[in-house]
């Protein structure tokens, strides 16, 4: 019975290798262009956007934390002449943390408030292979030319949120300029 249907077996398996393989490569890159698009949408490219608190209606950010303040930005660095700079100071005395993610939504970069020796993120983002001036800045660079920005701010005491959100606020990611 087997050797019978044998075409209908190879058939099956033919189909479901390309059925994985297809969503295996191409689902990471249909959620990346979705998101940065609602994204830019409501904040241009190479802007951050400070999100409001989220709600369980909030879906920007899948699955958010009502714990969390989210700043997120689209980058692209073509837009921006090659290099986008990404900055924080003055965050709040609570667990922050900066992500880079790509066009196929691997997370590339991450820093925290722990790392973070001087307790703010400088950054270069810069397109892989190229070479910037950037002074001070930790130089990272980015496997695709657009991906996001991501700004997680825990809110560690509801007495204190007003202050952690207008902290969060000097985060910026933008086209870099050397001075």
């Amino acid at each position: 019975m087997i050797a019978r249907s044998w075409k209908w077996i190879a058939a099956t398996l033919l189909v479901a290798v390309v059925v994985h393989g297809v969503s295996v490569f191409l689902l990471p890159r249909l959620i990346m262009i979705r998101t940065m698009a609602r994204i830019t949408k409501l904040a241009g490219i190479n802007t951050i956007l400070h999100a409001p608190r989220p709600t369980w209606r909030s879906r920007v950010v899948v699955r958010p934390s009502p714990d969390l303040f989210y700043s997120i930005c689209v980058y692209d660095l073509r837009a921006a002449g090659g290099a986008v700079r990404v900055h924080t100071h003055g965050m709040p005395e609570t667990y922050w943390s900066v992500s880079l993610f790509d066009a196929n939504t691997n997370n590339f970069y991450a820093l925290n408030d722990r790392q973070a020796m001087t307790g703010a993120a400088d950054l270069l983002l810069t397109a892989a292979g190229t070479s910037a001036e950037a002074g001070r800045l930790r130089v990272v660079a980015a496997p695709t030319n657009r991906g996001i920005v991501l700004v997680r701010t825990l809110i560690n005491d509801d007495t204190r949120i007003a202050e952690i959100d207008a902290a969060r606020h000097y985060a910026a990611c933008e086209p870099y300029k050397a001075d």
